[in-house]
């Protein structure tokens, strides 16, 4: 199995390239930081020094290297002017297919978000559901996976929050904090991946991901901080001036916003819950899963970073 991955250094994309490399199948990865590239191939991984938006150059190494799948994991979570929502999860993505059909690969694995929606008011929301709109409609053998909030060391969003508790005198609650997520392990979500391409029973299905455990946001807060005490006051600001604020200022000044914890598009985001429809049993068995509870990493995570 020769297998094609763009986004396979990130936080997600590192750890699903690895456990698709483990299984025995022949890794490439697309990595524009060419400082990046003596290490991965250290690790084992043939690497593609370049980018998407170099379509022919891309499209001769996929004619001429045969692989028998495509897994896209180019995401992000914060828009930019030059690397946009639209740019990163549209266009990217369509880029992608059209190079995958003209080099004659046929499996394609997507990632897409739990929460991707047509009409979705958060443009991650809505770009992330253009994307997978493209994947689904592309006449592959396509899966695409729909994850909730994915834990696991380093992972960006975790950190911040975990940050957050630690470092403020006080805890800031964008809304009411009664948002739900069901945050899924990294590992768990590279073990989808991976099954799935040896897996035929999951060509054109959608699967949402999502972990044993439901919390709200405001739970999730309380758990690092049962965890790792002191707890702290915590504090509600109305989800309406937040967004209304950091609006103001992402259009004052693009270098503010880059420095802001959070951005408008994101406190969108926390409007909806994070939770997958109906139980896990069916992707835990056909995927093979065995889902890690948030607080058992979360001893072993906030444990570690004492020691």
């Amino acid at each position: 199995m020769k297998v094609f991955i763009t986004g396979g250094t990130g936080f997600v994309g590192s750890v699903v390239a690895e456990k698709i490399k483990s299984s025995g199948a022949s890794v490439t990865l697309l990595e524009r930081n060419k400082k990046k590239i003596p290490h991965l191939k250290e690790l084992g991984f043939e690497v593609f020094e370049g980018t998407l938006e170099e379509k022919s150059a891309v499209s001769a190494f996929l004619s001429s290297n045969k692989f028998d799948a495509a897994i896209n994991l180019i995401g992000i979570i914060r828009s930019l002017p030059d690397f946009s929502f639209q740019k990163v999860h549209v266009d990217y993505v369509n880029a992608l297919l059209e190079l995958a059909k003209e080099s004659g690969i046929e499996r394609f694995i997507h990632m897409s978000a739990l929460g991707a929606a047509e009409n979705s008011d958060s443009e991650y929301f809505s770009t992330k559901y253009e994307g997978e709109s493209l994947v689904r409609n592309s006449g592959l053998k396509w899966t695409v996976f729909r994850p909730s909030l994915i834990f696991g060391n380093n992972a960006g969003f975790f950190d911040d929050l975990i940050d957050l508790v630690k470092t403020r005198a006080f805890v800031p609650i964008i809304g009411t904090g009664e948002t739900k997520f069901a945050p899924i392990d990294v590992f768990s979500v590279a073990e989808a991946y991976n099954n799935a391409l040896y897996n035929e029973k999951t060509i054109n299905k959608v699967f949402q991901l999502c972990g044993p455990d439901t919390f709200t946001f405001e739970g999730m807060i309380d758990l690092i901080m049962e965890i790792s005490p002191p707890k702290k006051l915590k504090i509600h600001a109305p989800s309406f001036i937040a967004e209304k604020s950091l609006n103001f200022i992402e259009k004052l000044s693009s270098s503010l916003s880059k420095n802001a914890p959070i951005t408008s598009d994101q406190i969108r985001m926390l409007k909806y819950d994070n939770i997958c429809e109906g139980d896990m049993g069916g992707p835990d068995e056909l995927l093979g899963l065995k889902r890690t509870h948030l607080k058992d990493w979360l001893n072993e995570y906030l444990t570690a970073a004492k020691a």
